[in-house]
């Protein structure tokens, strides 16, 4: 499923977007989720994991383009399209890495042209992710970035290259997010990026400077986990 938000603050404008939406998601059989926002300080305060976000510039409290810079740091890989009565504004969104805009008012053949394409870049794009909200925002997650998952109290901390990011959440989720991602559990707390492990020795898994302990009732189960990874890539 497609999951698009439309953020505009004109609800007549809005339901003519959506309806476009809907028509073409009729049209081509595929299956989407559209979610409407009339101000941009709702949507970045309700935010949860979008494919598509259609922006409106011209809006009250928080315009379009400052919303968008909002957007980013939440979610670089979202796919942001601008509406706007001004096709000046939208070369702006080059800061934002908009993907297109599409300018008021909207016609559907113009609409469907441009969908197709943004389609067609969201195939493209279709990295597995991971999605963690934290206690003060959302972070989209590559799982190769991952180095492992830690149990603390009744969050996940995953530990990545460029920090840590803390969620609440059971190990148990964060295995079934993880499981076809080439992720193993060394114990009851940690679910380790096989391919971060640098060396195994002993009862202990090395990545970087970092040791993490293997406990006996998971021993066999991660060792048969990693002798499989490395099989699968060796050269």
């Amino acid at each position: 499923m497609i999951q698009i938000a439309v953020v505009e603050d004109n609800k007549e404008q809005a339901a003519t977007l959506e309806s476009y939406i809907r028509a073409y998601a009729a049209e081509y059989k595929i299956t989407v989720s559209v979610s409407v926002f009339y101000d941009a300080v709702t949507f970045l305060d309700k935010y949860t994991p979008f494919h598509i976000v259609y922006m409106d510039i011209m809006m009250p409290m928080l315009n379009g383009m400052d919303a968008a810079k909002a957007l980013r740091e939440k979610d670089q890989k979202v796919v942001l399209i601008f509406v706007t009565t001004m096709r000046q504004y939208a070369i702006q969104g080059y800061e934002v890495s908009a993907a297109d805009f599409v300018v008021k008012p909207v016609s559907y053949p113009e609409f469907a042209l441009k969908f197709t394409k943004v389609l067609s870049r969201l195939d493209q794009s279709s990295v597995p992710t991971v999605f963690i909200r934290t206690e003060s925002s959302f972070v989209r997650l590559l799982p190769r970035d991952i180095r492992y998952v830690e149990v603390r109290g009744h969050h996940c901390v995953y530990h990545t290259g460029n920090g840590e990011y803390r969620q609440y959440q059971t190990m148990k989720a964060a295995e079934a997010a993880l499981n076809e991602h080439g992720f193993a559990r060394c114990n009851n707390f940690l679910l380790v990026n096989l391919a971060h492990v640098d060396r195994v020795e002993g009862m202990n898994v090395h990545i970087g400077s970092e040791v993490l302990q293997i406990s006996h009732p998971r021993r066999k189960a991660f060792f048969e986990a990693f002798a499989q990874f490395m099989e699968a890539h060796r050269l």
